[in-house]
C-alpha cells in the first residue's frame, strides 16, 4: 500500500512540476508576433527586437513602446514601456481586439483625408474585444460583427507600406458577453534584461481572462494606443480541455494523499 501511495504522490508531483515549467516567465509564455524587420534606428537587443522599439516606420521612442503579449493558461497579459493607465502625450490606451479565424487586418489599408481618431463601422476582421477601463481596472467582453463600430488610429506617418495600427478602440454595436471583469495594472520592477532586454520602466496589464473563447482555439490579439505610434500583436491558443488521463492522474494523486493522511491519523 505504501508503495502505491508513494508512486501516486510521485506522479502527482511530476504533473504539477510539468505544469509549472510550461511558463517561460512570471507572466507565462511570450506569444508576441515579432515584426521580422530590423531598423537601424531601433536600439533593442532582445529576441525579435520588440524590446525598446516601436514597429518599423512608426515613431521610435520608449514613450510609445509596447513590448509583448504573454499567456499563462487562459490568462493574457501585456507589457510595455508605455504607461497603459495614464497614456502619454494626450494619447490613451486602446482596447484588446481578438481574432480567431485569421481574417484580421483585411481592412488595414484604411486611409482618410483627416488624420486622427475616427469612428467607423468596421471591425477590421476581429471577432472579440476586451473593452478596457483604466479608471477602475475593469473590462467588458464583446463579440464583434460586421455592424460593429470601432475607432481608428490613423496617421500617415505610421503607415509604412504595411499598416497595422487599426483598430484602436471599441465603440458600439457589439454583443455583450461578460462585464465588470477585473484586471491588474502595475509598474513592474521585476522586468529584467533576461526577460525583455531593457532597463527602462515597464508597465504590465495582467489577469485578462480568455476563457470566454472555445478551448484549444488559436487566436491573434491586437493592441495599440490612440496615436497608433506602435502596435502589439500576439498569437496563442486557449487552454485545452483536460484529457481524461490527466484528470485520472490528478485523482490518483489526491486519493494517495488522502490515504496517507488516514494512515498517519490511525498511527496516532
Amino acid at each position: 500500500m505504501r508503495k502505491v501511495i508513494y508512486s501516486s504522490l510521485a506522479l502527482f508531483s511530476a504533473l504539477l512540476m510539468t505544469a509549472a515549467n510550461v511558463s517561460a516567465t512570471s507572466y507565462g509564455d511570450n506569444i508576441t508576433i515579432y515584426d521580422g524587420t530590423e531598423d537601424a534606428s531601433h536600439t533593442g537587443t532582445g529576441t525579435g527586437r520588440e524590446d525598446n522599439e516601436t514597429e518599423p516606420g512608426m515613431v521610435n521612442n520608449q514613450l510609445w513602446d509596447l513590448e509583448g503579449f504573454f499567456q499563462n493558461g487562459n490568462t493574457l497579459s501585456m507589457v510595455g514601456g508605455y504607461n497603459f493607465a495614464t497614456g502619454k502625450g494626450g494619447y490613451n490606451s486602446g482596447d484588446i481586439f481578438i481574432d480567431t479565424n485569421a481574417s484580421y487586418g483585411k481592412d488595414d489599408t484604411f486611409t482618410s483625408n483627416t488624420s486622427g481618431n475616427q469612428e467607423i463601422q468596421n471591425n477590421f476582421g476581429y471577432e472579440y474585444v476586451l473593452d478596457l477601463n483604466f479608471t477602475d481596472n475593469t473590462y467588458n467582453v464583446y463579440a464583434l460583427n460586421g455592424y460593429s463600430y470601432t475607432v481608428t488610429a490613423w496617421f500617415p506617418a505610421n503607415e509604412n507600406d504595411t499598416p497595422g495600427s487599426n483598430p484602436w478602440r471599441y465603440s458600439k454595436e457589439g454583443s455583450l458577453i461578460s462585464q465588470n471583469n477585473s484586471f491588474s495594472f502595475t509598474n513592474q520592477a521585476d522586468i529584467t534584461d533576461t526577460t525583455l532586454s531593457v532597463n527602462d520602466t515597464h508597465y504590465a496589464v495582467t489577469g485578462l481572462d480568455l476563457s470566454f473563447m472555445p478551448a484549444g482555439i488559436d487566436f491573434v490579439a491586437h493592441f495599440t494606443m490612440g496615436c497608433g505610434n506602435d502596435n502589439l500583436m500576439g498569437s496563442g491558443t486557449t487552454a485545452p480541455v483536460p484529457e481524461p488521463a490527466t484528470m485520472m492522474l490528478f485523482g490518483t494523486g489526491i486519493t494517495g494523499l488522502a490515504a496517507l493522511q488516514r494512515r498517519k491519523f490511525r498511527k496516532k
